[in-house]
């Protein structure tokens, strides 16, 4: 596998039909060195001179929305703090992996463990997340303690001199995840997770791994559509007044001793759209005697490299309710607090079996998916 370190100046002229904006929207307009210097990492084979379209972040869940050329919508992320992006369609953009690349060990931890830190604490905010990842990145230098030293921070983050995020917790979460490194070098323990890197005419976007929810679907003249006699999007009322911004569905209820169920698993289907997400696999659910089967199979192929999907995480939620009921009697649609969790080495299968269940049941099938491929 070849590694490449990139050194990129560019110039040229933007076309009109193209937004150009710092690292938020802005009218001052003044094109840096993008792509200045990255760290090694990787060309994803079958990602280069593909396409994508950068919209700013939806609902506060990251900074930026990316939809890439197979049409999956990713979460975005800032990488040059003092650098503008483009806003807008895109062509001719490159993607590389920081898989295996011991430089981004820090943050590629980070960006593992991100959702089951925003699920152990809901108060985490897109706004701190992005902050730490200009903290974990070494170029550009960023220090959260000299942010107001700093004259191109979006004003959604810093204004007034103001940070608009908690200070304490990017200091906390930073040091957790340098102590976490620390520990994983002395025990000799090798991260394998890597976030993908895009080049591109503003500045570089960094994504994760893609997020994806099991769901019942039916065929109607053709169409797939959401079953709507299992599954329920987040955004929905089953419970009254509770109802959740975030897109996913909860299953059911289910009866006992039932035929075995299955569901279709889509990444990236924003607003619970099937036709904004890509079908991955499928899931297997068998209710009988008490206790719930749920499989996860990774069936369809990745448009980028032409490799399996596969499986980094998964988190399922089995209880009498549609959704987790937390200590405060809130309800929760967070992966970190569906009870059963589990960190996998791109596998393409994994079964839970769920026990001392009794009654109509309801579950919650999350995964995180790998996409991409780094293998030349």
């Amino acid at each position: 596998m070849k590694s490449i370190i990139f050194y990129f100046l560019i110039g040229f002229t933007v076309s009109i039909t193209m937004m150009l904006t710092s690292c938020e929207t802005s009218t001052n307009i003044s094109l840096h060195d993008s792509f200045n210097y990255v760290k090694s990492a990787s060309p994803i084979k079958g990602a280069q001179s593909t396409s994508m379209n950068v919209q700013t972040g939806d609902k506060n869940d990251s900074f930026f929305v990316v939809t890439l050329a197979d049409g999956s919508i990713r979460e975005g992320w800032c990488v040059e703090w003092d650098d503008e992006y483009i806003k807008g369609d895109q062509g001719d953009v490159n993607m590389y992996s920081t898989k295996g690349h011991k430089q981004w060990a820090t943050l590629n931890h980070f960006m593992s463990i991100k959702d089951q830190l925003r699920a152990n604490d809901p108060e985490l905010t897109f706004r701190e997340i992005q902050v730490i990842i200009w903290s974990l990145i070494e170029r550009p230098t960023f220090n959260v303690d000299d942010i107001a030293d700093y004259n191109n921070i979006p004003s959604n983050i810093y204004s007034n001199g103001q940070a608009h995020f908690d200070i304490s917790k990017v200091k906390d979460i930073v040091a957790k995840v340098r102590n976490d490194i620390e520990i994983a070098k002395n025990n000799s323990v090798p991260f394998k997770q890597g976030v993908t890197l895009i080049e591109n005419e503003g500045q570089t976007i960094m994504l994760g791994n893609e997020t994806a929810f099991a769901v019942k679907t039916s065929q109607d003249n053709g169409q797939q559509i959401i079953d709507s006699n299992y599954s329920t999007c987040f955004d929905n009322e089953i419970l009254p007044n509770v109802s959740f911004n975030n897109w996913g569905w909860t299953n059911g209820p289910i009866a006992e001793n039932s035929d075995e169920l299955t569901f279709d698993i889509y990444a990236g289907a924003g607003q619970c759209h099937l036709t904004k997400g890509t079908f991955v696999g499928q899931l297997t659910a068998n209710y009988d005697n008490g206790i719930l089967t749920v499989t996860y199979t990774m069936t369809e192929t990745s448009a980028f490299g032409n490799t399996p999907y596969t499986l980094t995480e998964t988190h399922l939620y089995v209880g009498t309710l549609p959704y987790p009921q937390l200590n405060n009697g809130k309800y929760s649609v967070a992966p970190g607090q569906y009870g059963n969790i589990n960190m996998h080495d791109h596998i393409t299968e994994y079964t839970y079996e769920i026990d001392d269940l009794s009654g109509d049941i309801y579950f919650i099938a999350h995964a995180v998916v790998n996409g991409f491929s780094t293998e030349e």
